[in-house]
């Protein structure tokens, strides 16, 4: 009997502890704690930077960019609600003055981005395979010059050089649809040393999609430009595009848009891609005076000083 009620004691006892606990766990100052402790880690494990954000970032701020330039093009009537050119959406003002600011800040983020990937690669390589190493250069190379031809088209809308503009938004999508297939190939080249084989077919499907993209934007806007002109030769192909009007080469014009703005959906899948990666990435910024007093000059100490990392 004795044994009985010790145990039915214990029992009791071992019940309260346990719904005491229930308790605490579910106060809010308890879950906040766990959220700020989840999150802490988390924000440790991306790095002091938090360099797996910057894709997604990314994604957000060129998302937002497209969106906000057309509706606001639409509702100002400056260009056709059903599939313009992006370019077109962003090419009067006021959509002009918001397309060029975040498009601006968009090109720095996925210059910055393209640099990460690179620096990645070099130090999970560190020199032992030259043909990686050889591979990696030259595809960081193609990244930044989309990147650049994306800061130019940013600063020449359509209307005001649209030779330059037109050339840069070529340059922009060319070399980024050649980036993806790239960095494709190294992925492949990578497995499985460095990733996995599922990552290389992820960025291989999203590449090839792009690059289909590329080639309808070209083929069929050259195509409705030229339809246009059979019947209109001495006029100038129209900016923006409207169903409002007879404009002969309107339908190759609309599948023309449709596959940019596809283009422009693969861009950012395949750079949010790079998240996961991104993730195992810490990012370190330093600042090492060399003096002691501003007003002094570094150039008092030795070169070994100089060069020295303390």
């Amino acid at each position: 009997m004795k044994s009985e009620r010790t145990i039915s004691k214990m029992q009791m006892k071992n019940r309260a502890i346990q719904q005491e606990s229930a308790r605490n766990i579910s106060s809010p100052s308890a879950n906040l704690t766990c959220v700020r402790l989840g999150l802490d880690n988390w924000l440790c494990e991306l790095g002091p930077l938090a360099a797996g954000h910057l894709p997604v970032i990314f994604a957000m701020l060129f998302t937002l960019m497209l969106s906000a330039s057309y509706i606001v093009a639409v509702w100002q009537g400056d260009v056709d609600p059903v599939f313009p050119y992006i370019s077109s959406s962003g090419d009067h003002r006021p959509e002009s003055c918001f397309f060029s600011m975040m498009l601006n800040l968009c090109s720095f983020m996925i210059m910055l981005i393209i640099y990460l990937r690179y620096s990645l690669v070099v130090e999970l390589n560190r020199g032992s395979d030259h043909l990686l190493k050889r591979l990696n250069v030259f595809t960081f190379v193609v990244g930044m010059l989309g990147g650049v031809g994306m800061f130019f088209v940013a600063n020449f809308q359509e209307s005001a050089v649209i030779t330059v503009h037109l050339t840069s938004a070529f340059v922009c999508f060319g070399c980024g649809c050649f980036y993806m297939l790239l960095q494709s190939c190294l992925a492949f080249y990578m497995y499985p040393l460095y990733n996995n084989r599922r990552i290389g077919f992820i960025r291989s499907a999203i590449a090839l999609s792009a690059t289909l993209s590329f080639v309808t934007v070209i083929a069929f806007g050259v195509a409705a430009s030229n339809e246009f002109h059979k019947h209109f030769p001495d006029l100038p192909t129209p900016r923006p595009w409207s169903r409002k009007t007879n404009q002969p080469g309107y339908n190759l014009h609309c599948v023309s848009a449709i596959a940019e703005w596809c283009l422009a959906v693969f861009n950012v899948l395949f750079i949010l891609s790079f998240s996961r990666d991104f993730e195992k990435l810490r990012v370190e910024l330093s600042v090492q005076p060399l003096v002691s007093h501003l007003d002094h000059s570094p150039l008092w100490h030795s070169t070994t000083d100089l060069s020295s990392p303390y």
